[in-house]
C-alpha cells in the first residue's frame, strides 16, 4: 500500500480543495485522507495520520492566511514530523506573505515543509461585470498542479524530509496586516430569496442564519463570498461601494494572467 497522503484544506469556494486534489494526483497518491476545515460541522471528524505526506491548501486574503483557517489548523491538525507540501491560492493579485506564514504555521504544528506553491484561482470578488481570473483554476492550472505534485514526489524520493535544507519561501516578517471579520458583508435580495438555506450551509463562519427569514451576522462574515456563489436564485451579492472600488482596481491592474510559482 502506498503511504497515506493527508489533504488539509480550508476552501470556502472550492478553489484550494480542487488545487491540492490535483497536486495529490500528480504526486501519485492512492490512499488519501481528507481533512476539511472549511465548515464548522466538518471539524474534528478526521484524525491526522501518523505518517505520509500532508498537502495543506488555503486561500490568500489580503496577502495572509485567513485568520479562521489559522485557528482551525492549530486546533485540528497535527504534523508529527511528517513532510508537508504547502499550497496557497490567490485571485491573480499577489500572495505576499501568505506562503511564508503557512510555513511558520506548519512548522509550529510539527510538520517539515518540503515544498511550497502559489496557484491562481478566480477571485472571490469576481463577478460577471468585473471578472478577475475568471474560470481559474483551468486545465493549464491543473496540469501545473500535477507537475508540482510530481516534483514533490521526486524530491521525497531522494531522502527523508529532515535531510533536506530548510525550505526558502518569499515573504516578509513581520507579516503584513491581514483582514478581519466584519462589515461589509453580502446582502440578500428578499424578493429573490426562496429561503432554501444553501447560503447558510456554505458559510464557513456560521454567519448566516436561515429560518422564516434570512439574517447575516456581519461581525462574523469573512467575505469569502461562498454564499454568493451557491445561491441558486442569485439573491446574495456583495455590492458595498468599498468592495466595488476594489473590484475596479483588480480589473484594471490584475487582468494579465499570472502563472503558478513553485518552491522546492
Amino acid at each position: 500500500m502506498s503511504p497515506t497522503v493527508e489533504l488539509v484544506f480550508f476552501s470556502p469556494t472550492g478553489t484550494s480543495r480542487r488545487t491540492i486534489e490535483a497536486v495529490a494526483q500528480g504526486f501519485g497518491a492512492e490512499n488519501i485522507v481528507r481533512n476539511d476545515l472549511t465548515l464548522p460541522h466538518h471539524l474534528g471528524q478526521t484524525e491526522s495520520p501518523m505518517e505520509g505526506l500532508a498537502i495543506i491548501g488555503v486561500p490568500v486574503y489580503a496577502g495572509r492566511v485567513p485568520a479562521l483557517a489559522v485557528e482551525r489548523l492549530k486546533k485540528h491538525v497535527h504534523g508529527d514530523g511528517r513532510p508537508a507540501a504547502l499550497v496557497v491560492t490567490y485571485g491573480n493579485r499577489a500572495f505576499e506573505d501568505a506562503l511564508l506564514e503557512l510555513k511558520d504555521i506548519a512548522e509550529d504544528l510539527g510538520f517539515i515543509p518540503v515544498a511550497g506553491a502559489a496557484f491562481i484561482g478566480e477571485h472571490s470578488y469576481s463577478t460577471f461585470d468585473t471578472p478577475v481570473a475568471e474560470g481559474r483554476p483551468d486545465m493549464r492550472d491543473e496540469s501545473d498542479a500535477h507537475q508540482f505534485g510530481h516534483l514533490v514526489a521526486e524530491k521525497l524520493s531522494k531522502g527523508k524530509a529532515s535531510s533536506h535544507p530548510s525550505l526558502e519561501l518569499p515573504g516578509n516578517r513581520p507579516f503584513r496586516d491581514g483582514t478581519s471579520a466584519g462589515p461589509p458583508a453580502p446582502e440578500t435580495d428578499p424578493e429573490a430569496c426562496v429561503l432554501c438555506g444553501e447560503c447558510s450551509r456554505s458559510c464557513p463562519a456560521g454567519a448566516i442564519i436561515a429560518g422564516d427569514e434570512l439574517s447575516t451576522n456581519q461581525a462574523l462574515c469573512i467575505r469569502c463570498c461562498a454564499c454568493t456563489r451557491v445561491c441558486p436564485m442569485s439573491a446574495r451579492s456583495l455590492t458595498h461601494e468599498k468592495i466595488q472600488g476594489f473590484r475596479t482596481m483588480l480589473v484594471e491592474k490584475c487582468s494579465d494572467r499570472k502563472d503558478p510559482e513553485f518552491y522546492l
